[in-house]
C-alpha cells in the first residue's frame, strides 16, 4: 500500500506540472495571437513591412499619402485626425482615441508652430514627429528667432523661393510650397529608414508643388489686399501685392486675439476709401467682426476670395489649393 503522504506529494507534483504546461500553453497562444501585431516591431531595423502614419489634419495626410504612394514593398496606412472644414483646427480638442492613435503611429506628421500642439505635445515619442514649423507651445511661434515680416518674406521668396520662412508667427504654413516640399522630403526619409527597400520619394509632391509655383507666378502683382485673418500670407509672399490690412487688426488676428473697435473702424474705412482691391476671407474662423468687414467689402464691390483652414470633407488638399489659386488668378 502506497503511503498517503507519498500519494499527496505525487498529486501536488502532478498538479504543478500540469499548471506549468497550461501556463506555457497560454503563453504560446498569447504569443501566436499577438504575433501579427508585433511582427513589424520584432523585424530587423529597416525591414518594417507595415508603417502607420497619422497626421494632425487632412492637409498633412494628403502630403504624406502622396509620398507613401511612391513607396514599394511596404504597406503604409495614412490617417488624419481633423478632416473636413467643419471645425477650426486651431482650437481642436482631441479625444483619448485620437491621442492613442497618434501615440501608436510609426510617424506623426504635424504643422507645428503651436497650430496643432494639442496632438504633438500629447505624445511621448517626439523623435517620430515630422513638422513644418518648430514644435512650440500654442501662441509662441512669434518668439522664434527666425521670424520675419511679410515684406521681408516677400523679398526672401524672390531670391530663394525654396526657403521656408516664419512670417510674424503665422501658423498657416501649409500654403507655402517650400514647406510642402520640405515636409515631404522628411516623410520620405522616415519611411526609407523604417524600410530601406521602400524607395519613397517626393516625386508626386514635387509635381503638385511645381504646378502650384507656376500658378503663383501668374497671380496679379499690383494688388492691394487685406485679410480678415492672415490665412494667405504664405501664398501672397510669392506675389508683389501689398498687404494693406490695418496694423492693429493684423496684430490681433495673427495672435488669435480679438480686434478692437478702432481696428474694425480702420479696416472698414480702408475699404470705403478704395484702398483695398481684394479681401481674403477665412470662413472657418468667421467672427462677428470678420462678417462686418465682409459685408463692407460687398457693399463697396470689393473682390472677395474665400480661403479656409482645411478643404471641405472629401476634397483633396491639392485640388483645393488649385481652386484657391484659380480664384486669385481671376482678379
Amino acid at each position: 500500500m502506497v503511503p498517503i503522504k507519498r500519494t499527496l506529494e505525487t498529486m501536488h507534483t502532478s498538479l504543478r506540472a500540469s499548471a506549468a504546461l497550461l501556463a506555457a500553453g497560454g503563453l504560446l497562444l498569447t504569443a501566436t495571437a499577438c504575433s501579427s501585431d508585433t511582427e513589424d516591431s520584432a523585424a530587423e531595423p529597416g525591414a518594417q513591412k507595415k508603417i502607420s502614419i497619422v497626421a494632425s489634419t487632412s492637409i498633412w495626410a494628403d502630403v504624406a499619402q502622396a509620398v507613401a504612394d511612391t513607396a514599394s514593398g511596404v504597406d503604409i496606412e495614412v490617417k488624419p485626425i481633423v478632416e473636413g472644414n467643419g471645425v477650426d483646427p486651431h482650437h481642436f480638442e482631441p479625444s483619448a482615441a485620437d491621442i492613442a492613435k497618434a501615440e501608436d503611429a510609426d510617424l506623426l506628421v504635424v504643422n507645428g508652430g503651436g497650430y496643432d500642439s494639442w496632438i504633438y505635445q500629447a505624445v511621448s515619442d517626439q523623435d517620430n514627429i515630422v513638422s513644418a514649423l518648430p514644435l512650440t507651445d500654442h501662441g509662441k511661434l512669434a518668439d522664434d528667432p527666425n521670424v520675419m515680416t511679410i515684406d521681408a518674406a516677400k523679398a526672401t521668396a524672390k531670391k530663394d523661393p525654396e526657403k521656408v520662412t516664419n512670417i510674424e508667427g503665422n501658423e498657416h504654413i501649409w500654403y507655402d510650397p517650400a514647406a510642402l516640399d520640405e515636409v515631404a522630403g522628411n516623410i520620405a526619409d522616415q519611411i526609407n529608414e523604417l524600410n530601406t527597400d521602400a524607395n519613397a520619394s517626393t516625386e508626386r509632391v514635387d509635381s503638385h508643388v511645381d504646378r502650384l509655383r507656376d500658378k503663383l507666378k501668374e497671380l496679379p502683382g499690383d494688388l492691394s489686399y487685406a485679410q480678415t485673418e492672415p490665412i494667405a500670407d504664405y501664398i501672397m509672399k510669392y506675389t508683389s501685392g501689398k498687404d494693406v490690412t490695418p496694423e492693429g487688426y493684423r496684430k490681433a488676428t495673427i495672435s488669435e486675439g480679438e480686434p478692437t473697435a478702432a481696428d474694425l473702424a480702420a479696416f472698414t474705412k480702408a475699404i470705403k476709401e478704395d484702398k483695398v482691391d481684394l479681401l481674403i476671407f477665412n470662413p472657418q474662423t468667421e467672427t462677428d467682426t470678420a462678417g462686418r468687414i465682409k459685408s463692407a467689402a460687398e457693399d463697396a464691390d470689393v473682390s472677395i476670395v474665400e480661403i479656409g483652414e482645411t478643404p471641405p470633407d472629401g476634397k483633396e488638399f491639392w485640388t483645393y489649393y488649385d481652386e484657391v489659386t484659380d480664384s486669385l488668378g481671376k482678379l
